[in-house]
């Protein structure tokens, strides 16, 4: 059996997983702030007498590289051949977690999903697909499948520069806005959208939650306006990737900044402006959110656990 692991800056989700078949069976989720390193979590894990994994799959929050990863909310460092000598040689792979969710995207479930456009997607021997997660950061994850064989590519999209059709449309919110959001994550981010909606309103915005809760309430009018600008930016965003990727086979959003942008209409807003035709490529994919905290897991159960992280 393959014992998969998904790292968060909060909590960290275990389970067991047939390799052969990807199902993964019985989570169970631990917070980090009970334990002083990912070791513990894992003896934990297998103190109720579960028999020693064969493989071993880490899905963490933060970048990876040589199979080592630090997770970016909290001082752990999660190190393959560490926990391959752990365990007796057993093989190991850490993979960033938008990784994990691009090895799981095109096996999730509709009812691990939530639609923001729905289109029919027509067969083809290569499927394409891209995880756009906007969280703490920003960053995507291209999928490409061919057979029984799924590659996900590792990049870097959230440092590049803003797109130009985005930084139009800031400016013509609020003339010089886009002189603030010089890249895709400064604005696409926890940090970006704090700051969107505070130069937006005129008031410092330490959390958009509170905001995002009083939805359509009258005192809420402003904030409202400023979000349904949010989400309309993130379907321009969307229109952009799905013409760099060319997902034929979906854009599965994740993240906590993705899921709480689009609530209610405001998918719709997305939608609509995800939707606009490009004049050179013809293309139409669905948008989808991922609403299973346990996705990452079943992208770790169907990694090649052999290849170079």
């Amino acid at each position: 059996m393959r014992l998969v692991a998904d790292i968060g800056g909060t909590n960290a989700r275990l389970a067991f997983a047939h390799p052969d078949t990807s199902r993964v069976e019985d989570p169970k989720s631990y917070r980090n702030a009970n334990f002083s390193s990912f070791d513990d979590v894992i003896a934990d894990f297998l103190s109720t007498g579960a028999a020693r994994p064969e493989q071993l799959v880490v899905a963490m929050a933060g970048p990876v590289a040589g199979n080592t990863g630090r997770l970016t909310n909290l001082d752990w460092v999660i190190d393959g051949a560490t926990l391959s000598s752990r365990f007796s040689g057993t093989p190991v792979r850490v993979i960033n977690d938008l990784t994990a969710l691009g090895y799981a995207a095109l096996q999730l479930a509709p009812e691990q999903l939530v639609p923001v456009v729905a289109e029919p997607t027509a067969p083809a021997a290569q499927r394409q697909a891209l995880v756009v997660g906007i969280g703490t950061g920003f960053n995507v994850s291209p999928v490409v499948a061919y057979g029984d064989r799924t590659i996900c590519p590792a990049v870097e999209a959230g440092h590049t520069s803003l797109f130009a059709s985005l930084a139009s449309a800031l400016d013509r919110l609020k003339p010089g806005l886009s002189e603030h959001f010089p890249t895709v994550e400064s604005l696409f981010s926890g940090r970006g959208r704090r700051k969107f909606l505070s130069l937006m309103t005129g008031e410092t915005v330490e959390s958009a939650t509170p905001y995002i809760a009083k939805h359509g309430t009258s005192e809420n009018a402003v904030y409202d306006s400023a979000l349904d600008d949010y989400a309309m930016l993130i379907g321009m965003l969307l229109a952009e990737l799905k013409i760099a990727y060319m997902p034929t086979d979906g854009i599965f959003l994740a993240g906590g900044v993705a899921r709480s942008s689009l609530i209610a209409d405001r998918a719709d807003i997305c939608a609509q402006a995800a939707t606009v035709p490009n004049r050179f490529v013809q293309l139409a994919p669905s948008i989808w959110i991922i609403d299973d905290d346990s996705a990452a897991l079943t992208g770790c159960a169907s990694v090649d656990v052999r290849a170079n992280a």
